[in-house]
């Protein structure tokens, strides 16, 4: 039997979800608006009290709410201004959903799953989560978890170490105890933060820990592909012999598309071979670039200027599909693409065009939209260099990001913050005042 939690902290935490016809909406939010305001004016024991209405669902509006004790909510529950938007809403509101939830704090150590099979063959980097009580669940099927197969495994599961396997709301759901995700890595957009924050889960990143790593692969894969290290090393294993006249590295211009850790340290990287670095950021600062001896440019020039672009932005409804056609149609025929962030990033048909057409000089790819890679040109054309995800995997990285892992699940399921910036939803985490 699933150990049983223990909610030991206040606050508490109140999400309410209200459901109504999109042609409502703009009469809703008006009303919803106002009740926020009179909350906050009334009463001194309403923490926080958050609308968010969802771009994707025109139907439903979100009240994120958090009250200093249960007494508090109490006297909201009681309060004339929620009963006047009560009886307001009706002729709207069809539906209404109203959870409480307790920040995410003490918990008896109860089971948590490893969803990432790399780690089947280091287990000891989990022993410290053994020593602290807790039970280890493992990846079985030795491969991604798709969100059903995610589900059957999350039964009493406090914590996971997770992969890229889903976290959707529907996950959230279904498991009722899971009180932290510890990202084996630094990307999330696999995980429904938004829901997280709903069901009061923490959202922790392992954000220090695989950047250097990540920055060593796209340099690698830069090498190979500018120098053609695949195509002599088949030349050789088959009895060959002779160059293949390939590119140079050192003196040329790389574009680093995303100033993130990854991307300043891949730059460091490039100014050991003599390169121009252009970066392109929206939310980087000019003269900071500049200090680095880097130039901040526009992605539309950095993609005409430079002979190596390298792909380090986060994946985002914004920067889905970021390199697409025409995009690719700026870059030099000579030049290569480097993508070791998100394979979605790139426009993927279009590229396999422009690679088939020789429009740029190749391509070196660790992800990839549809992972692991089905049959696909990609694996058949010459100018491309491929490795499996693999680029934050490092012996070293992978210890360091486990034990962060470790430590923030740790941490969070004692009613700690772990610190570093590294939860995402920290709204979830126990107040300190």
């Amino acid at each position: 039997m699933p150990r049983s939690l223990r909610i030991t902290t206040e606050p508490l935490i109140v999400i309410a979800e209200l459901h109504f016809h999109p042609d409502h909406h703009d009469a809703v939010l008006e009303l919803a608006q106002r009740h926020v305001r009179n909350t906050l004016a009334a009463e001194p024991g309403c923490l926080r009290f958050e609308l968010t209405a969802p771009t994707d669902d025109p139907g439903s509006l979100i009240f994120y709410e958090m009250f200093a004790s249960e007494a508090a909510f109490a006297e909201h529950q009681r309060s004339p201004h929620l009963a006047w938007f009560r009886e307001a809403r009706k002729p709207y509101v069809h539906d209404t959903t109203v959870r409480v939830l307790h920040p995410v704090s003490a918990v008896r150590p109860g089971i948590v799953l490893c969803a990432v099979p790399a780690l089947m063959r280091h287990q000891d980097y989990l022993r410290p989560l053994v020593e602290a009580g807790f039970d280890l669940r493992w990846n079985d099927l030795g491969r991604v978890l798709t969100e059903d197969e995610l589900i059957e495994r999350l039964d009493g599961v406090v914590a996971t170490i997770a992969g890229s396997e889903p976290y959707s709301a529907r996950v959230f759901s279904q498991a009722p105890d899971l009180k932290v995700i510890a990202r084996l890595g630094v990307g999330h957009d696999q995980i429904d933060v938004a829901a997280a924050t709903r069901a009061g889960v923490a959202v922790a990143m392992a954000y220090g820990t695989n950047h250097d790593a990540v920055a060593d692969h796209a340099m690698a894969l830069l090498a190979a592909a500018a120098h053609r290290i695949v195509d002599y090393d088949r030349r050789v294993r088959t009895g060959g012999w002779g160059s293949l006249f390939h590119a140079r590295i050192h003196g040329t211009t790389v574009g680093i598309v995303g100033f993130g850790r990854v991307g300043r340290a891949l730059a460091k990287r490039c100014l050991g071979f003599t390169m121009d670095v252009l970066v392109a950021d929206p939310v980087a600062e000019a003269d900071t670039v500049a200090r680095l001896g880097y130039q901040l440019v526009e992605l539309d020039e950095l993609l005409r200027r430079a002979d190596f672009v390298s792909l380090h932005a986060p994946l985002t409804p914004e920067t889905h599909h970021l390199i697409d056609a025409r995009r690719l149609a700026l870059m030099k025929p000579t030049a290569y693409l480097v993508n070791t962030s998100r394979g979605a990033l790139v426009d993927q048909a279009a590229l396999i065009e422009a690679l088939e057409q020789k429009r740029i000089a190749g391509a070196a790819l660790d992800v990839f939209e549809v992972e692991p890679l089905p049959e696909s040109p990609l694996r058949r054309l010459d100018n491309v260099v491929l490795t499996p995800h693999v680029a934050g995997l490092s012996a070293a990285s992978l210890r360091a990001m486990a034990e962060r892992c470790v430590d923030s699940i740790v941490a969070l399921t004692r009613g700690r913050d772990p610190g570093l910036g590294l939860v995402l939803n920290p709204e979830v985490l126990p107040s300190q005042t």
